[in-house]
């Protein structure tokens, strides 16, 4: 861009997060301001480039404080950038984006377990645009699953057989259904800190990340 000098950002990851910070970089080098209104950032004017942690580590010592460098999730070389002195602006339902001079700390700190703060987060990434399919708190077991464990419990009470057995075996049908919605809530908690991951990357572009490159 012409008369434009081009600000470098280096995104630095993990295998966690490395799909969200290649969504950012998309994010970036997408041509998305409209009629002069600029969406994040102006169009054009940022380089960036992802780095894993390794690379990162590898290039440490050679990496100029004047790097603007953004650290991306829960991990050890973003642990060791946080500081106390670092000012948050953004923390909402367990995202939260801050910096200190020319270093930046991005990640999702808790999950959201409670339905009634989920709707409200579901508002935000509605309002930024992002289609993703609302969890189901009432969910438990699918319907195929709940079918067997009551087959199963019937034919075991068909049975003849001692009290004792009967009770230990229906107690092992209630064991399943326990681990089946557990496993339920676990698929539930990973497909919300998805959205959390991707809504706080677009959060950021939208709006914290110009402001870091010009700090």
């Amino acid at each position: 861009m012409i008369g434009k000098s081009m600000k470098k950002l280096i995104i630095v990851c993990d295998d966690k997060t490395e799909k969200y910070a290649n969504i950012l970089r998309q994010l970036i080098s997408s041509n998305d301001d409209i009629e002069g209104e600029i969406n994040g950032i102006e169009d054009g004017t940022v380089d960036v480039a992802v780095w894993k942690e390794k690379d990162y580590i590898d290039n440490q010592a050679t990496i100029s404080s004047k790097e603007r460098i953004l650290f991306l999730g829960e991990n050890k070389v973003s642990k060791n950038e946080f500081s106390s002195s670092m000012k948050i602006y953004y923390d909402q339902f367990g995202m939260t984006y801050g910096w200190l001079g020319n270093r930046c700390v991005m990640r999702v700190t808790r999950s959201i377990e409670d339905e009634i703060e989920y709707s409200e987060f579901a508002e935000l990434f509605t309002g930024f645009g992002l289609n993703f399919e609302k969890v189901d708190f009432e969910k438990t077991l699918t319907d195929e699953v709940e079918k067997t464990v009551e087959k199963k419990a019937k034919g075991l009470f068909s049975k003849n057989s001692f009290l004792s057995s009967i009770t230990s075996k229906v107690t092992s049908v209630a064991d399943a259904v326990g681990i089946g919605n557990t496993i339920v809530s676990m698929n539930r908690q990973a497909i919300i800190n998805q959205q959390q991951n991707h809504t706080l990357v677009t959060a950021f572009y939208r709006d914290g990340l110009a402001k870091f490159l010009e700090n």
